[in-house]
């Protein structure tokens, strides 16, 4: 009885998550205990499992793995790929990294997180974009999306794309504003054989033009949509949210559902950045209470027209119109130990690499020059020593528990196991230079009553939809906070 693991998957491990295997064509790890492993590590086809020096337990693994699909029976002999044998990285385990590969942009956005327009971060120089790749992939991260400014932009783009693809980190999404997605570009990608979602900023029917700062971007991103969808790449998209566009919205949600647009997320312009600098908040912007209201009163026409495509509207509301029966409450915290949890569970498995090669939680802390200065630059300090022992490995380390005791308002709080302060981002922003501070646009999701509002109207509009955290809180037996959300 001799198994080998199927050609699809390879062996891994890092620090404190030794036993993984991993999907090459999903590029996700899949973790088991060390007795599952231990019989993996016999399915090379050299091992006779009928042997009676074999334990039953390793025999009885064997057959849970081949039913779970991750080996097969083989003749004797068969042996693994140099590739699939068992490899073990010793830092940190991260899945995925979101890269500015450049800090430049051929839009000139009001928006811009980075200033990308005036190209405030510039972009490292090739032999830098290399050194980072190759740590990439000696650290055993298993995919990317690539993002800007705008990726498109980079000369070297091509030379990034095939870097990543031969060291095996696949390629998940490219985060563009569409102007340079074309026939050619994706001819190029259909020649490697690879298919990511195109991520599409889309701000607006007849609203796009003003905020991305050109015209005709409009235009171009709405032929970009089309092209993807006729040629077989998935699209997602981003929705900023102004006093001007804002009614826009229900036609815009179904505009990108027409055109196959996977997912949608959307937020208020936040006041950072060239919006901030061009003073544009105060005339333009949302306040929290008129974006929870725009998102409240979009549900009866969510519900009205199930639009095929997945909302994530802020920390507000989550749902797919074709799935209604299930929708999500982003802000609700419904794990079992919430206090232990990492203060952004995000981060702990996704990693953000700034224009100047900064390791990051996320994109809208790269802007916050005093804050990320503090921050190792992957190019100078490596990869490996960022995941290691690093001033960014203490900073996702931190659990929420120190959120929650760093904040006054939040030691007796009745919703502090299921808030735990909120994004660090949007605290950060709130409260600049306090990491830890509170998210204030989350706290009043519960203390104003918004979260049992949204119930409420998804109750009336579709009795049959149930709350995915409700039903995690029921099943972990945390039914106290549960009445408590119900309640607020």
């Amino acid at each position: 009885m001799y198994y080998r693991l199927k050609d699809k998957y390879k062996l891994r491990g890092w620090e404190l998550l030794p036993y993984a295997i991993v999907d090459r064509e999903t590029h996700r790890a899949h973790f088991v205990q060390k007795a599952e492993f231990d019989a993996l590590t016999l399915c090379d086809g050299t091992v006779d499992l009928a042997l009676p020096l074999i334990p039953e337990s390793v025999r009885s693994s064997a057959r849970k793995l081949e039913a779970q699909g991750y080996i097969t029976p083989c003749a004797p002999g068969a042996g693994l790929a140099e590739g699939q044998r068992y490899r073990r990285y010793p830092n940190r385990f991260m899945e995925r990294a979101h890269w500015s590969i450049t800090g430049k942009c051929n839009c000139k956005c009001r928006h811009c997180f980075l200033s990308a327009a005036d190209g405030r971060y510039g972009e490292l120089s090739h032999e830098d974009i290399m050194k980072i790749v190759n740590d990439l992939a000696d650290c055993g991260v298993l995919s990317c999306s690539i993002t800007g400014g705008e990726p498109l932009v980079r000369s070297d783009f091509w030379e990034i794309v095939d870097a990543l693809t031969d060291r095996g980190i696949g390629i998940s999404q490219v985060y563009s504003n569409g102007l340079a997605v074309n026939e050619r570009l994706l001819e190029g990608f259909e020649k490697r054989a690879l298919h990511p979602e195109f991520n599409m900023s889309f701000d607006g029917v007849g609203y796009h033009d003003w905020l991305r700062g050109i015209p005709g971007a409009e235009k171009a991103v709405r032929r970009a949509f089309a092209l993807c969808r006729d040629r077989g790449f998935p699209t997602g998209a981003e929705m900023c949210l102004w006093k001007e566009n804002a009614h826009t919205f229900r036609e815009s949600v179904n505009y990108l559902a027409s055109v196959g647009c996977r997912s949608l997320k959307t937020n208020p312009v936040a006041d950072t950045g060239a919006w901030h600098e061009g003073g544009w908040a105060e005339k333009h912007g949302l306040d929290t209470d008129e974006t929870d209201t725009l998102y409240l009163n979009y549900l009866e026409d969510f519900y009205r027209d199930l639009p095929a495509i997945h909302l994530h509207l802020g920390g507000f509301f989550a749902a797919d119109g074709r799935q209604p029966d299930t929708y999500s409450l982003p802000a609700v915290h419904a794990a079992k130990d919430p206090e232990n949890i990492c203060m952004c569970a995000h981060a702990r498995t996704s990693m953000y690499i700034s224009a100047e090669g900064r390791a990051l939680t996320c994109m809208p802390i790269s802007n916050n020059d005093a804050f990320q200065a503090d921050y190792p630059l992957i190019q100078e300090l490596g990869l490996r020593q960022c995941l290691t022992e690093s001033k960014y490995m203490e900073l996702i380390n931190t659990r929420s528990a120190a959120v929650l005791a760093h904040n006054e308002k939040c030691v007796d709080c009745a919703y502090r196991r299921l808030c735990l302060g909120g994004c660090r981002a949007a605290g950060l922003q709130c409260h600049p230079g306090d990491i830890l501070a509170p998210d204030e646009s989350t706290c009043k999701l519960f203390t104003d009553g918004w979260l049992r509002r949204i119930t409420e109207k998804v109750t009336e509009l579709r009795p049959s939809a149930e709350c995915a955290e409700q039903k995690r809180l029921r099943e972990l037996g945390r039914e106290d906070e549960l009445e408590v959300l119900c309640n607020v």
